[in-house]
């Protein structure tokens, strides 16, 4: 699912840098060489990270 549409950034994609040590929504998108635009997913994206730290694992999604 995408959470961002500015920078085409899904949650699969928040979820692994997050993994990987990423625990705010600017290092998540800078990790992943972007800027918040809008603005408009910064909760969802904070929300996906939360959710990458709490389960120690990255979303299964299905193939798109």
């Amino acid at each position: 699912m995408y959470i961002c549409i500015c920078n085409a950034l899904r949650d699969r994609d928040i979820a692994r840098v997050a993994q990987a040590g990423a625990c705010t929504v600017d290092a998540a998108y800078a990790a992943l060489g972007k800027k918040t635009c809008c603005g408009q997913c910064c909760e969802e994206a904070e929300a996906v990270i939360a959710d990458a730290l709490r389960t120690g694992q990255t979303m299964v999604l299905a193939a798109e």
